[in-house]
């Protein structure tokens, strides 16, 4: 609403108007501009029940353990939208673990990780490069 209120603000300086053939209404009338508001406000309202809708089928998904994207957790692996435990690389999520309660200092076992060459899975780039981040 506040940047087609800068538009407007912007046609009325220039001295154009903004005409709308379908609907019939245009900028030069206080009514155009009172049926325009009207269906930007509804415009916007649309867009935020969209999102709301979004936002809560995303949360409903997640409810229900389905993977909903993203970079995959180390130690796990995706079957059928669903999160499974991937032993062999729990094994070392579990390791890592512990080595924090020992250290008690993640900055510590970040050195100890990077020094022993420990990385995450490597993973493919929809350009094509291929990563594994140290941990």
């Amino acid at each position: 609403m506040a940047e087609f209120a800068k538009l407007i603000e912007l046609f009325d300086t220039h001295k154009v108007s903004f005409v709308s053939v379908p609907q019939s209404f245009n900028t030069t009338s206080s009514m155009g501009r009172l049926t325009l508001n009207v269906l930007l406000s509804f415009a916007q309202i649309e867009r935020e029940v969209t999102g709301e809708r979004i936002r809560n089928k995303i949360a409903a998904s997640k409810r229900k353990g389905l993977w909903m994207g993203g970079v995959m957790p180390l130690g796990y692996r995706v079957e059928a939208r669903k999160l499974l435990v991937e032993e062999s690389e729990a094994v070392l999520v579990r390791r890592i673990f512990a080595r924090y309660l020992e250290l008690g200092s993640l900055p510590a076992l970040q050195r100890e990780l990077r020094e022993l060459g420990i990385r995450t899975r490597s993973r493919q780039l929809t350009s094509g490069k291929i990563i594994a981040i140290s941990l």
